[in-house]
């Protein structure tokens, strides 16, 4: 019983670490909001010493989920999901709560700054970036615009070397 137990308490830690997510928050204007989320994010944190680095981390972007089946279809469209499935994060090293790295998003990389916390076995990284500096177009339709500013949340297992 007690090695079932251990056994079941171990592999109950082991998908705690598995996991990961990003959380795509995004304003409308006038008023309004709403995220875009994908738990298929793929990649490895590295742990050395107190630095934290990637090589590369990706996410396709029809994993990303609005809750609505209509408007997930809009955003991959817009993001151009057929030419350029997947947003990559690359060259990522980190110090001290702070990091760089490079975002590739719709063919168009960018150089972005990273704010880090470690919570547990997991980085929690936040950014922000402008969605027309990767050739994203302005969209509105009856008035209601999507800003142009989106904040990104993830959340990934780190391994320790």
């Amino acid at each position: 019983m007690k090695a079932l137990l251990a056994l079941a308490l171990t592999l109950g830690s082991l998908s705690v670490l598995a996991e990961s997510k990003i959380t795509l928050s995004i304003s409308l204007s006038p008023a309004g909001s709403f995220q875009a989320v994908s738990q298929k994010l793929k990649g490895n944190v590295i742990k050395t010493g107190e630095s934290f680095s990637a090589d590369k981390i990706t996410v396709s972007i029809e994993s990303l989920k609005t809750g609505i089946d209509l408007r997930d279809e809009h955003t991959w469209k817009h993001m151009n999901s057929t030419k350029h499935p997947k947003a990559t994060l690359s060259d990522v090293k980190g110090l001290n709560g702070k990091a760089t790295g490079t975002l590739e998003v719709n063919g168009i990389k960018q150089p972005v700054g990273i704010e880090y916390k470690i919570a547990g076995p997991n980085i929690v990284a936040k950014f922000t970036v402008k969605a027309s500096e990767f050739g994203l177009k302005k969209v509105e339709y009856l008035g209601v615009g999507v800003s142009d500013s989106i904040a990104a949340e993830a959340i990934l297992p780190y391994v320790a070397r």
